[in-house]
């Protein structure tokens, strides 16, 4: 059984966000299983590899052209697993120009890759499994059936069976209707949708029509996919299909996310003196970042100050009732300019209190996770999140929003705290719980904090689902 997982990025080679840190981890995992699996992936311009040979040339033809698309082949660093990378000028960069219509040039690139593969891959596909609206494209290139009407199954789409894992419905990859022109193929075969912009394709809603299974990122992201609101186009294709949707959890690498060996903390730890190194850990940040070594509990939020899904809006409401009398706060991220300025008017109100660094910065994230008492994760909606089982894995209790993978890695009163409403109150709610126990009961606080990191959250479990799966898959 032969897998392409077909990617637009990957932690350690190009990362935008969580579907990177997947696209490397799951194909390791997934190796160790003794799954013959291949990644494939756009070669951006700012990939570095120390070692890539180039494989052969396509002829892919789009907008009316015949473009050559040099195939390069790799492997993942630190690992056995084959790396495909497609090189030609409309993929040097990630952003940029039209980044839909980039990306369905990449997905032609993968569907010509199927006719090639016996000569570059070593053999014939039997599962592509595809990542977001970035390769929604694929399984209709490839010329599977459209669940839903019924057409006829291609040859292709008989021998090789498709998957498309929803890491986040949020981005769709809406495009104008040109892009059929570019692509040369007949509009009868799109769903075209009336839009305030004019009629639009959107290629995530391709991508559910046609591929054999639809994966999520975790079971509670999967039931609620089913009944959240992501437009009609989209709610009918889900519920139609709600016996090919399959809730997957995310993992997170051990290895890499371990604070008995993480380079970035000044002092190591494990299960045995989590309290001792994360005092340490605690007292180097606040050096660090100028905060004084008070003692309260220090709260930590890493990630995108989005008011869409991340729920930085409640946050701010929830700390307006806090500061500064209950604890000092850490956050780590970049958003718009408005939410800029209210965390940096914070951070002058309160400057004993309060931080804000606005970007991103990996080494300052390791430490958030070691040195904070607290990570607050107060999505609005949360496909899987990694933040909430990083913190853990360091012996950082999480407050979380019952909601998405959140719901399914934090258990009230054992891992975490857990709130419901979308809201600040309630988020107050559960920080003021959160604060009185630290204040409290510090032999409570510190058992919390040993079980978070004994949880088992490796990328092996989701593997063997995931290869069990494709079994499945490839026996049907």
């Amino acid at each position: 059984m032969r897998v392409l997982f077909v990617t637009s990025e990957m932690a350690g080679l190009y990362k935008t966000g969580g579907l990177g840190d997947v696209s490397r981890s799951l194909p390791i995992a997934l190796r160790k299983l003794r799954v013959n699996v291949s990644v494939a992936m756009p070669y951006y311009k700012a990939i570095e590899l120390k070692t890539v040979h180039c494989v052969g040339q396509i002829a892919v033809t789009f907008d009316g052209k015949r473009e050559l698309v040099f195939v390069f082949e790799s492997t993942i660093p630190n690992s056995q697993v084959p790396l495909y990378l497609f090189r030609h000028p409309k993929l040097d960069d990630y952003h940029g120009d039209d980044i839909v219509s980039k990306f369905a040039f990449f997905s032609c690139c993968i569907a010509r890759l199927y006719e090639f593969s016996p000569q570059v891959l070593g053999g014939k596909l039997d599962i592509v499994h595809c990542h977001d609206w970035h390769t929604a494209l694929v399984p209709l290139l490839l010329g599977e059936s459209n669940k839903l009407r019924r057409e006829q199954e291609t040859l292709e789409s008989i021998r090789t069976k498709t998957i498309l894992t929803i890491h986040n419905l949020l981005y769709q990859g809406s495009a104008p209707v040109s892009l059929l022109k570019t692509l040369n193929l007949p509009k009868r075969i799109f769903h075209v949708l009336p839009t305030k912009k004019g009629p639009r394709i959107k290629l995530f809603r391709e991508g559910l029509e046609h591929a054999d299974v639809i994966s999520t990122v975790s079971p509670t992201y999967a039931k609620e996919i089913l009944t959240g609101d992501y437009g009609q186009h989209i709610n009918e294709v889900l519920h139609r299909r709600r016996g090919d949707v399959v809730g997957i959890l995310n993992g997170i690498d051990g290895t890499i996310w371990d604070p008995r060996d993480d380079k970035s903390l000044p002092v190591h730890y494990g299960k045995n003196d989590v309290l001792s190194g994360k005092q340490a850990n605690k007292e180097y940040l606040q050096r660090t970042l100028k905060l004084p070594i008070a003692k309260m509990p220090l709260i930590g939020f890493v990630g995108r100050l989005e008011v869409r899904q991340k729920g930085i809006n409640i946050l701010i409401a929830a700390l307006g009732h806090l500061l500064p009398d209950s604890a000092q706060v850490i956050i780590l991220g970049t958003g718009s300019k408005k939410i800029k300025q209210t965390l940096a008017a914070f951070a002058k109100k309160y400057p004993d209190h309060f931080v804000f660094v606005p970007t991103f910065d990996e080494r300052l994230a390791r430490r958030i996770y070691a040195g904070a008492d607290i990570l607050v994760v107060p999505s609005k909606f949360e496909p899987c999140g990694l933040t909430q089982m990083i913190a853990m894995r360091y012996g950082t209790i999480p407050i979380v929003r019952k909601t998405g993978g959140l719901a399914d890695t934090v258990v009230d009163g054992k891992t975490g705290f857990v709130f419901e409403q979308y809201s600040g109150t309630a988020l107050r709610k559960k920080l003021k719980e959160a604060i009185n126990l630290w204040n409290t009961n510090p032999n409570k606080w510190s058992r919390m904090a040993v079980t978070c990191m004994r949880q088992n959250f490796s990328w092996a479990v989701s593997a063997k689902k995931y290869k069990a799966l494709y079994a499945r898959l490839y026996k049907r």
